[in-house]
C-alpha cells in the first residue's frame, strides 16, 4: 500500500453483471431465460476505483471476495491499477441482471462474500493510514449487520484519521425504503465530506429537484460539499448532463455547460462522476470545473458497454480544454 497524498480507499461491494450481449461481444456470456448474457463486473466503489486509477491516480478496493471464482472482478481492477485489499470468503459473488426493455436491475447478493463479511473482519486504522479519501455508499449500509458494522468503523476510523469522507447515497429500493437508509445515514453526517445525492433523493428530501435545494441542504447539515447530478434526454439516443455542488463559498452548476453524449450503457455514469469529482477536488480544482470533470468522466465512461470504462487522462484533459458546451457524441 502506497502513502500517495491522494490515495482514495474505495469500500463496498463488487458483483457479476448480465446483460443482452451486444454485437460483436467476445467476453464470456451465460444463457438466461433463453438469452445470451453478457458477464461484466460492477459495483459502485469498485467502479470509483478503477475509474481512478485509470486516470493515474492512487485507488484501493477493499472488499469481500470468494476465496476461488473472482477473477472477472479481481483481473479488469488489477488491469486498472488499482490495490486490492479483501477479505476471502466461502461464499460467492453477487451477482445482478440488467432488463433493458423493463428499465429494471435485479439482484441476487444475499448469500454473497460480502453480504457475510463479519464485523470486525478489517483493520481500518491499517487501511486508511494516509489515505486522503474515503469512499463509500448507502448500498453497504442495507446489505446485512457484517456490511453495516464494517461501514460504520471504516466512517468511525476516516474521522479518527483525518481521511476526508465521501458517500453517494445511491439508494437501492430493493434493500430497504429511504426511511431505513436515512436512519443509517443521518447519525453520521457530521463524518461526511462530500455527499451526493440523485434528483429522486433530493425530491424525497426537500421536495424539490433544484440547485436551490441542494444548497439549502448543504447549509443545513454544515457539510464541505453536497451535490446532484442531471441528465435529460434529447432525441435520437442523445442526452445532456450536467451536475450542481453547493460548497461553503457558494453554488457551482454546469447546468449552461452541460456535456451531450449518445450513451451506450445506462449504468456506471454516477460512479464516473463521482470519480471524476473526487479526482478534481485532489487537484485543487474550483467546484464548478469538479463538476464538469466528473460530467465529463461520466459522458465518456457510458460510450462503452458494461460498468467500466478506459478513459486516460489524456483523453480527459483534451476535452477539458474546450470552453463552454462540449459534445461528446461519437467519442470512445
Amino acid at each position: 500500500m502506497g502513502d500517495s497524498p491522494g490515495r482514495v480507499v474505495c469500500f463496498g461491494e463488487a458483483m457479476l453483471r448480465h446483460a443482452p450481449s451486444p454485437q460483436g461481444w467476445t467476453g464470456r456470456t451465460v444463457t438466461l431465460d433463453g438469452t445470451a448474457q453478457a458477464v461484466t463486473p460492477g459495483g459502485a466503489e469498485y467502479n470509483v476505483a478503477c475509474a481512478l486509477a485509470r486516470l493515474g491516480g492512487e485507488a484501493t478496493w477493499v472488499s469481500a471476495v470468494p476465496e476461488a471464482g473472482a477473477r472477472e472482478v479481481l483481473e479488469p481492477a488489477r488491469s486498472a491499477g488499482v490495490n486490492l485489499e479483501l477479505v476471502e470468503s466461502a461464499h460467492p459473488l453477487g451477482t445482478y441482471r440488467v432488463i433493458p426493455e423493463m428499465a429494471s436491475v435485479e439482484y441476487d447478493r444475499s448469500d454473497s462474500a460480502f453480504a457475510h463479511l463479519e464485523p470486525g473482519a478489517i483493520d481500518w486504522r491499517a487501511r486508511l493510514s494516509g489515505a486522503r479519501w474515503l469512499v463509500v455508499s448507502g448500498i453497504t449500509p442495507l446489505l446485512g449487520e457484517g456490511p453495516l458494522a464494517n461501514w460504520s468503523a471504516a466512517l468511525t476510523f476516516a474521522e479518527l484519521g483525518g481521511t476526508l469522507v465521501a458517500l453517494d447515497l445511491n439508494h437501492r429500493p430493493q434493500l430497504g425504503t429511504f426511511e431505513q437508509l436515512w436512519a443509517k445515514v443521518e447519525p453520521r453526517l457530521r463524518q461526511l465530506h462530500l455527499l451526493v445525492l440523485s434528483p429522486a433523493a433530493l425530491e424525497t428530501m426537500t421536495g424539490e429537484a433544484s440547485g436551490r435545494a441542494v444548497e439549502g441542504l448543504r447549509e443545513r447539515w454544515n457539510l464541505p460539499y453536497v451535490a446532484c447530478t442531471w441528465k435529460q434526454d434529447l432525441g435520437d439516443g442523445r442526452q445532456s448532463r450536467w451536475s450542481v455542488m453547493a460548497h461553503p463559498l457558494g453554488v457551482a452548476s454546469t447546468e449552461t455547460r452541460p456535456v451531450t453524449h449518445s450513451p451506450v450503457e445506462a449504468l456506471g455514469g454516477g460512479d464516473a462522476w463521482l470519480a471524476g469529482a473526487i479526482d478534481g477536488l485532489i487537484g485543487g480544482l474550483q467546484a464548478e470545473a469538479v463538476c464538469h470533470r466528473g460530467d465529463l468522466l461520466a459522458a465518456l465512461t457510458q460510450a462503452t458497454f458494461g460498468d467500466l470504462g478506459e478513459v486516460t487522462r489524456e483523453q480527459l484533459s483534451r476535452l477539458e480544454s474546450i470552453e463552454g458546451r462540449c459534445d461528446v457524441t461519437g467519442t470512445g
